[in-house]
């Protein structure tokens, strides 16, 4: 493949056909600010790539027709695993962001070697294994140096070692290794709400809480990779953490008993004794937590997702008023607003599919 070797003007209009699911070149010089040279030369590199072709032309204007500029959905693909304390799961992910193959890969106490194996053999069954250009692998848990993760007591395999190293050497694939909230992140960014924004902190809701930051269409990870374990301002706060953990313990004291986190989103039920009441009680938490982001960030949205069923994130997102709606204005004008939005990715595809997307992103988009 000559997908590392594209230039940076190739990797930017590559990225923007793939956003706009196809653009002419005419547009492609609006957009970029480009000479009408430069894409021109750049949609030749890509094409002579393989990675897009030149269809139909079309008018736009005053001037000659301009040609639209495609995506090869089938010219690279990547791999994605993601693994969480009570499941993991691989997806095939397409040039153009389509989900291709996907598969629960979850084993006995969350054994990195059998789970590693189901994945090996995944990646052997695809007739596009020639194309696939890397795996990349979301774990819950936190860096304690690059490539190396310290994840909760359900995952002791997979704590503490160079898992890029561990997973590469496996599947015989380049490996990258990052957090789920970071993959999920990249997953809402490609394919979900976070498409169409640039700058949008993700809060990840699983067993535990976490988020990852997009600014400018790139992850910030901070200086150790943990950027984004707004966990701990709970801990700090004195506060209970809103996560999937807090609600089961709070649904089994209503007679509402979930055998884990994935049987709990499998089967939740708006209409469970105890959901309502959770959902008044954590209401402030969640405000807080989203004040303390907007603030802080001033990014263009914050979007929650994570396993949360979506119900509930988008009961909580409804719920939620900013200050600028109560406050009185200054001069006349109010503060601009951030977006809040809940996730659109089905709350168990967003990891695997983020992990999978952080491979191409790192290759070929900008």
């Amino acid at each position: 493949m000559v997908i590392d070797r594209l230039t940076p003007r190739a990797r930017r209009i590559l990225t923007l056909v793939r956003r706009h699911g196809g653009a002419s070149r005419s547009a492609l010089i609006r957009e970029t600010g480009l000479s009408g040279t430069a894409v021109f030369r750049a949609s030749e590199e890509l094409e002579a790539a393989g990675l897009v072709r030149a269809g139909e032309s079309v008018a736009a204007g005053r001037g000659q027709p301009s040609a639209m500029i495609h995506i090869v959905p089938d010219a690279v693909f990547s791999l994605g695993l993601s693994v969480m304390t009570d499941r993991a799961d691989m997806v095939l992910l397409d040039l153009a962001g389509e989900v291709r193959a996907r598969r629960e890969v979850t084993a006995p106490g969350m054994d990195r070697d059998a789970i590693l194996d189901a994945a090996a053999a995944f990646a052997r069954e695809q007739p596009c294994r020639d194309r696939i250009a890397g795996i990349g692998v979301a774990v819950a848990g936190f860096f304690t140096a690059p490539r190396v993760t310290n994840p909760s007591p359900e995952l002791d395999g997979w704590a503490l070692v160079d898992l890029e190293a561990v997973v590469g050497k496996r599947l015989g694939l380049p490996a990258m290794v990052e957090n789920i909230a970071n993959a999920a992140a990249m997953g809402e960014r490609l394919l979900g709400a976070g498409a169409a924004h640039d700058s949008f902190c993700y809060v990840n809701v699983a067993a535990g809480l976490g988020a990852g930051i997009v600014v400018d269409g790139q992850l910030m990870r901070g200086r150790h990779g943990n950027a984004g374990e707004i966990a701990g301002l709970f801990h700090f706060a004195g506060r209970p953490i809103p996560n999937l953990q807090h609600l089961a313990a709070h649904l089994a004291r209503h007679g509402v008993t979930c055998t884990g986190m994935s049987d709990l989103i499998a089967r939740f039920d708006p209409a469970w004794a105890g959901v309502a009441t959770w959902l008044d009680e954590q209401r402030p938490a969640y405000a807080w937590l989203f004040q303390m982001l907007r603030y802080t960030l001033d990014c263009e949205a914050i979007i929650l997702g994570g396993r949360l069923p979506r119900w509930l994130a988008e009961r909580i997102v409804a719920d939620v008023a900013w200050p600028e709606i109560t406050l009185p204005e200054r001069r006349g004008v109010r503060a601009p607003a951030t977006i809040l939005a809940a996730a659109r990715l089905d709350p168990e595809l967003a990891a695997p599919l983020g992990a999978a997307a952080m491979i191409l992103h790192r290759a070929l988009f900008d």
